[in-house]
């Protein structure tokens, strides 16, 4: 070939050398080409207003993906140039298309309901009447005991604040719920008016099996947990109910992922964890059927695990794969925010003072010696992730810890940056507090429905009613984070679109469905500090790059930059250009997770059945009718 080459690189003097220049032109792309067919696209999205959200926030028009990774974005025809035969197109027809949301802080680690009957509770519906709900919770038990075998576990779900005060003020007991039910465990769990659990109680049964299985537990008095229902009603479930049944738990979690996050764009998660959910969430990540992409966390080590156990667990903060890795360890009973944050500010709603006295809690959880050597030893020996901080003395106090192991170790500020700590819900922080949470590089995680609970009269997070209009500038305070230099993104997202148009808006909307909560079905509106909202670019950031940062993935993913995967959503409008109020009625019309669809709706248009993950994928509606736990 080469002497070839040589002879007519000669000819080519006296010729021409543009007919040279095609000579070697032919004989060097016929080797090349299989190199060259090898390198082009597996997919081409095109025709769109895409939001790269790198730092500049830039757009393009098209993007191409090859594998699971973006290796090109740019206008359409520097885009279309790269394609080759086997190159699938997607033409999203001048849609907005932005990277998929990432939410670090989720707990979504359920299961169908329908899956599993023997760990569904038994719910009733709110009452005022004391004396009926009583009457209710004991024939419901009684009920169950005579359906049961010996030893099944009975849990009962009564809904609404009154019955959430009954198991504050002790006015039911374990010794009544023993009196029924001597030989089988129950756990009374009352299911809030929102129905998010919270407040809970065990019969002596139920608290002895608990106790065997996780001896840490027995430090605890029922009033240390009787608030704590969302930690502890998954406790029970999963890994005690469920225990063992990992192979049967895995397609029914992989089902509640997809229908729970795909048709609202979110494909990354972070949550903590039980053993049963994460063993099946293995069993998912070995077959190659993660749905989504997840990073999770052990938690409620104070009740799982005793003293010195961080001093002997690996720290597998950023260990796993692509789709399912460990962040670190937490710790959500800090505080309970569904009782009432920890802070240095005195309530002044005359009925919350009293309600908290005749409760005689314990706001600050933290004070409890358990829990503070707990999170001391998640600091110290890996990173700490998901510490409720939703009043102020909390913080200070996860902040005298971070002090206390300076002091006792030596440790460095930048080597406690490195473990990229953080805090959620921030109900009340102070401005003081912002040196010393940028000093430690703390990542603080905003969460979107606190601010309808501004509204709700019936909840302790009330800040207007409970503790004066002055202090709502301290009420996840966004601006203020970013003006002192400090991480910040949202977290518990809910609907996402919804949550953006909070953060940038910052008025809050609620329609009370209890009589407590105000008058009811009358919607109420208000503005909530507006001098902390963002611009609409920021809080994208605050919902994809930013807390892929979070998630020990920033390198990987939160932005459509060329080398990270392909994770995105198309839009129904233009997120950047509707009105601020228009921004919560966005829908999701398509999502993508590493190239690959995993929603569709309808109104996209017909895309084509060979650009899914795959069958199951297909199919897929919004909104969910399944339900989950």
């Amino acid at each position: 070939m080469f002497s070839a080459v040589g002879a007519a690189y000669k000819k080519s003097i006296s010729r021409g050398k543009g007919l040279f220049a095609i000579y070697l032109a032919s004989l060097l792309l016929i080797p090349m080409s299989p190199l060259l067919a090898a390198n082009e696209p597996d997919l081409i999205v095109f025709n769109g207003k895409i939001a790269v959200v790198d730092e500049a926030m830039t757009f393009a028009q098209a993007m191409a993906i090859s594998g699971d990774t973006i290796i090109k974005v740019g206008s359409n025809n520097e885009v279309l140039a790269l394609a080759g035969p086997q190159t699938q197109k997607l033409d999203v027809s001048g849609r907005t298309v932005i990277p998929a949301i990432v939410d670090p802080h989720r707990h979504m680690t359920g299961f169908r309901a329908q899956d599993f009957p023997e760990a569904r509770g038994i719910r009733l519906p709110p009452s005022q009447d004391k004396v009926e709900i009583k009457k209710g919770i004991l024939e419901a038990i009684k009920k169950a005991v005579s359906e049961k075998k010996p030893g099944e576990w009975i849990i009962v779900n009564p809904a609404g604040v009154a019955a959430r005060q009954m198991i504050l003020y002790g006015e039911i007991t374990r010794a009544e719920m023993d009196q029924v039910s001597p030989n089988h465990p129950v756990m009374l769990n009352e299911s809030g008016s929102s129905g998010a659990n919270s407040q809970i109680l065990f019969n002596s049964k139920g608290r002895a099996i608990i106790e065997k299985e996780f001896g840490a537990f027995a430090k605890f008095s029922d009033n240390d947990i009787q608030e704590d229902g969302v930690n502890l009603s998954g406790m029970v479930v999963k890994d005690i109910i469920l225990k063992g049944r990992d192979k049967d738990y895995a397609p029914s979690i992989k089902k509640y992922l997809m229908s729970s996050l795909l048709p609202q764009g979110i494909v990354a998660v972070g949550t903590r964890i039980l053993r049963t959910p994460l063993n099946a969430l293995f069993i998912l990540d070995k077959q190659g059927e993660m749905p989504i992409r997840f990073g999770w966390f052990f938690s409620d080590g104070s009740y799982y695990n005793p003293e010195g156990f961080y001093k002997r667990f690996p720290n597998m903060a950023g260990v796993g794969s692509k789709y399912l890795w460990g962040i670190g360890n937490g710790e959500e009973v800090t505080e309970s925010p569904t009782t009432g944050p920890c802070m240095t500010i005195p309530w002044r709603n005359p009925a919350l003072i009293e309600h908290y006295k005749k409760a005689e809690l314990n706001l600050c959880r933290l004070e409890n010696p358990v829990i503070r050597n707990t999170i001391k030893d998640q600091i110290q020996y890996g990173r700490g992730v998901e510490y409720h901080g939703a009043g102020d003395k909390t913080i200070d106090l996860l902040l005298g810890i971070v002090e206390e192991i300076q002091r006792e170790t030596g440790m460095t500020d930048e080597q406690i940056r490195e473990k990229r700590l953080t805090m959620e819900h921030l109900n009340t922080v102070r401005m003081d507090q912002m040196p010393r949470l940028k000093k430690y590089g703390f990542i603080m995680a905003n969460t979107p429905n606190y601010f309808m609970r501004q509204l709700d009269k019936s909840m302790p997070a009330n800040i207007a009613q409970n503790l004066g209009e002055q202090y709502l500038k301290w009420h996840q305070p966004a601006k203020s984070f970013l003006d002192n230099g400090i991480r910040t993104v949202m977290s518990e997202i809910g609907y996402p679109f919804e949550a953006l148009q909070l953060y940038v808006t910052r008025e809050a909307c609620f329609t009370p469905r209890l009589p407590e909560q105000g008058d009811v079905g009358v919607e109420k509106c208000a503005k909530l500090a507006p001098e902390q909202a963002v611009d609409r670019n920021t809080a994208l950031k605050m919902a994809t790059r930013w807390p892929a940062y979070y998630l020990l993935r920033e390198n990987d993913m939160g932005s459509l930059e060329a080398g990270k995967l392909a994770d995105f959503i198309v839009l129904d409008q233009d997120y950047f250009t509707i009105p601020e109020k228009e921004i919560g009625k966005t829908q999701v019309l398509l999502t993508a997770i590493g190239g690959k669809v995993v929603f569709a709706d309808p109104k996209f248009g017909s895309v084509d059945k060979a650009l899914f993950k795959s069958q199951e994928y297909i199919d897929l509606k919004r909104p969910s009718q399944e339900g989950g736990m």
